[in-house]
């Protein structure tokens, strides 16, 4: 499946499970999902800081709707204080998608340290997360949609920078 084809079915699945608000930093990783996800009729909003796209998704749930946030690994240690004292004892059952710099392709220097601990701070956080996989991207959109609302608790899907075929 060509790049185009993915990103355009993940957008699509995305949306098809009732998310109608996506809140995202910007990401070249990410770039081609969020690229689709503008041609629907979604809302999607850029937010400069990954914290604020939470709190902003914490305020949609109060009001009956669904949000995804996107953000770099780095936005995501950034935002701990809001998912730690927020999200987690509210049980707020945001989507986080999270691309993974610092890994794979992506041998930048100042990208490592957060590749090689953003894993184990979703398991300190208890929050529970996958790599999406290019062979099952469909049924790890419907795990991160499943657990998020089975379990009213923050989830993540992981994307490493070779899924997109990001090169720096």
């Amino acid at each position: 499946m060509n790049l185009y084809n993915k990103s355009r079915c993940i957008a699509e699945g995305l949306v098809s499970k009732g998310n109608k608000f996506f809140f995202a930093t910007p990401c070249g990783v990410l770039a081609p999902l969020l690229n689709c996800l503008e041609k629907t009729e979604s809302v999607i909003t850029y937010i400069p800081r990954e914290d604020n796209a939470i709190a902003i998704a914490c305020g949609v749930f109060t009001k009956g709707e669904r949000a995804i946030v996107f953000m770099q690994n780095s936005g995501f240690a950034q935002s701990i204080n809001v998912l730690a004292s927020l999200v987690i004892p509210y049980c707020i059952p945001i989507q986080l998608i999270i691309s993974m710099r610092g890994t794979g392709v992506d041998n930048t220097l100042e990208n490592k340290v957060m590749g090689n601990i953003t894993e184990k701070l979703l398991r300190d956080l208890s929050i529970d997360y996958r790599i999406i996989q290019k062979d099952s991207f469909e049924d790890d959109i419907q795990w991160m949609h499943e657990n998020s609302l089975l379990n009213k608790k923050a989830t993540a899907l992981l994307v490493t920078p070779d899924f997109f075929d990001w090169s720096k």
